[in-house]
């Protein structure tokens, strides 16, 4: 058989998307964003560029900001080609001022901030939604879990006993299942409801 080698490239779009859900889509970004146009198509798909974190983490649960070449490239190059796709981001509080001026994120649904200091969130929240702000650590060990919204990222929280749900928009099946998993040891749940299901 004659040696032949196939290179990423040569890949259809269909397969190498398959691929591309499979690996860390941070990571995807700042090794093959820009390279060539084809990889540049896949890698604007939602299925990359919907959630994006941009931390690292350790063992032991610390979180740190991007290395600054890293940032460098995603605050020059990536983010204002991708930002208007983004739905859910999480950054640390030592970056977050370089990321959000970047750009807009109008499709931003969620954030997470993480490694923040409370008066950190009270300057960059107005009241009506600092109030909406979910502040904890990491293990929950409060025993209720206010204004839970559609935009839920799920965990397990072993210790909540009660918890309230608000809705942004209707709620939907998997939602529920999500609560479900996420709070093992549920008694009480309150729903508040601002619009009407159908």
């Amino acid at each position: 058989m004659a040696n032949s080698s196939v290179q990423l490239i040569d890949l259809p779009d269909e397969l190498l998307l398959i691929i591309f859900k499979k690996l860390n889509n941070v990571e995807l970004l700042y090794s093959l964003m820009c390279i060539n146009k084809q990889l540049d198509r896949i890698l604007y798909d939602s299925i990359v560029t919907r959630r994006l974190t941009l931390i690292r983490s350790s063992s032991n649960r610390h979180f740190f900001s991007l290395r600054d070449e890293m940032l460098d490239r995603f605050c020059l190059e990536i983010l204002p080609k991708i930002h208007r796709k983004i739905e859910w981001l999480t950054v640390e509080s030592l970056s977050m001022e370089r990321i959000f001026l970047v750009d807009d994120y109008s499709n931003l649904c969620q954030l997470d901030l993480v490694s923040i200091q409370w008066k950190e969130l009270e300057r960059l929240f107005d009241e009506e939604n600092f109030a909406r702000c979910h502040y904890y650590s990491y293990p929950y060990t409060m025993k209720n879990y206010d204004k839970i919204s559609n935009n839920f990222p799920g965990g397990l929280f072993k210790c909540v006993r009660q918890i309230s749900l608000f809705d942004e928009h209707p709620f939907q099946h998997d939602f529920f299942i999500k609560i479900s998993q996420a709070f093992p040891f549920l008694q009480k749940l309150t729903l508040e409801n601002s619009q009407p299901q159908n």
